[in-house]
């Protein structure tokens, strides 16, 4: 029975290449965090592999995904080593020309910031610092002259979270002067972040304004820490990050409005490829938004060439590009709740209820599309516990609730706020319905986040039994599957068979 099952979770990987190539990237990925040097040993193995699948003529996607899967090896292997050269600075002096590629952060006392270097006596340029000063204003994209005191992340308790963001230095900001310049490209950037702001808070009162901002630019430093924490609560604190979810309303809308204009494949492809970009820059580069930007970009090249693919293919082929470019990427948590949630939804939330449609099991609409977005709020519940248990040590009781609750209005709140930039003779208006929509959803998210009951804190090994659901969830759903697979072949055969036998009693 397990052989049959293991075959089964088998064809079904060989199926989706893709997606057996992001799961083996990330264990590469962790092993390359853990025991680097175990790298030397992988990298000849799937080099092995790649010749075996050649030498046997395997399909070329099985061949394209191996060769993926050394990729990511190789790189994580260069990357060990960029990190054992860093520790070449450490507590030392650097002077140079930095590049201010974060917004600074107050923290009361002192601000802290992510440099990128320009030009320096000792660091190589693209280096990443994060940094902390405590005298002088800097700002994004600001070009500093400076001298800093870094040193390296070893022994540092959270430099896996650093390390996911492709720094691997900190340290403080002893003097600094502005050079006057600032990066073109982060200029514009910034500029169109400052104009969102100003609109934002011209139009919108300070609280709805803060949760705008967080819903359409990704950025939460305006909210208060007793409202922050209500959003933890209450289990909603994805929304406040922009990413899949965000990034397929934005996308809807403005193929929505070119496509009122004319319609063709390549320039939905455009579209895509514009709006995916904007966006992903404007909210600063961030896991979730680069997960879910790098998805929509495949689905941009596959309307070019007129291919289609399975989600869970292209959802793994935008994790093994994630890795490719940085393989620590795996242990940022945004990254790895917005993969988790998305798997779920496409793996188990969306076949559910495609079956639960299709052999009528529910017949009512209205009832349909509540089941199905209290399934994919389940579903994603279940499958991002794990990381939520582990790392913050709780689980959310009114999560499923409460995203009912803001999950259509929070995309309308959106999409009226991005009409009311593109069009300016109604923003007023726009603006003031979106603000509605938005204060209810800040008396949602503050009820149930202060509910007594709102979450359960919970020891960490219980992630390891959600990892347990988790696995018997897809094992579940595989058979079942399987089971339908077997009962359609079975019934293309007694077809056969009769047809054969009408054949037959005919002559």
């Amino acid at each position: 029975m397990v052989k049959k099952d293991l075959n089964a979770l088998r064809d079904f990987l060989k199926k989706r290449p893709m997606l057996f190539c992001a799961l083996f990237s990330c264990v590469i990925s962790a092993i390359g965090m853990y025991a680097e040097m175990a790298l030397f040993v992988i990298c000849p193995l799937i080099l092995g592999v790649i010749f075996m699948l050649v030498y046997k003529f395997q399909k070329g996607e099985l061949v394209f995904a191996t060769m993926c899967i050394l990729a990511v090896a190789v790189s994580t292997f260069l990357t060990t080593v960029k990190i054992e050269n860093t520790r070449d600075f450490d507590r030392t002096n650097c002077n140079g020309e930095f590049i201010v590629i974060e917004e600074p952060v107050d923290h009361g006392e002192y601000y802290s910031t992510t440099l990128e270097t320009v030009s320096g006596d000792t660091l190589n340029k693209g280096e990443k610092i994060s940094v902390v000063y405590y005298e002088g204003k800097l700002e994004f994209p600001q070009r500093i002259k400076a001298e800093l005191s870094v040193s390296s992340l070893d022994g540092y308790k959270f430099k896996n979270q650093y390390y996911s963001e492709k720094i691997f230095l900190n340290g403080y900001i002893k003097e600094f002067v502005d050079t006057g310049k600032s990066d073109e490209v982060l200029s514009v950037v910034g500029d169109v972040r400052k104009y969102i702001k100003s609109k934002i808070f011209k139009y919108y009162d300070f609280r709805e304004g803060a949760t705008m901002m967080a819903l359409v630019t990704g950025d939460r430093s305006y909210f208060t820490d007793e409202f922050y924490n209500n959003v933890k609560s209450a289990g909603v604190a994805h929304v406040m990050v922009v990413s899949g979810m965000h990034l397929s309303v934005m996308v809807a809308l403005f193929l929505f409005l070119s496509n009122k204009f004319f319609y063709n494949r390549y320039l939905k492809a455009i579209t895509i490829f514009v709006v995916t970009v904007v966006l992903t820059a404007i909210c600063g580069f961030t896991m979730s938004i680069l997960r879910a930007g790098i998805t929509y970009l495949l689905l941009a090249i596959a309307l070019i060439i007129n291919r289609e693919s399975t989600p869970e293919n292209t959802l793994g082929c935008a994790v093994s590009v994630i890795l490719f470019s940085n393989p620590f990427a795996i242990f940022n948590i945004a990254f790895q709740l917005s993969v988790l949630s998305t798997f779920a939804i496409i793996a188990v939330a969306l076949p559910v209820a495609e079956y639960v449609s299709k052999n009528g099991i529910i017949k009512n609409k209205i009832l349909l599309s509540l089941f199905s977005a209290v399934l994919i709020s389940i579903s994603a519940l279940i499958f991002t516990a794990p990381v939520t248990v582990y790392f913050f040590g709780y689980l959310s009781n009114v999560s499923v609730v409460t995203n009912l609750l803001i999950g259509t209005p929070s995309s309308v709140a959106m999409i009226l706020c991005v009409l009311g930039f593109l069009f300016p003779f109604a923003e007023s208006l726009l603006f003031y319905l979106s603000e509605i929509l938005v204060s209810y959803m800040n008396s949602v998210i503050n009820y149930f986040g202060s509910l007594p009951f709102a979450t359960t804190t919970l020891p960490e090994y219980t992630a390891f039994i959600f990892l347990a659901v988790i696995i018997i969830v897809l094992w579940i759903l595989l058979a079942c599957k399987k089971r339908k697979s077997m009962l359609k072949l079975k019934a293309i055969r007694e077809k056969k068979s009769k047809e054969r036998s009408k054949k037959v009693k005919w002559r």
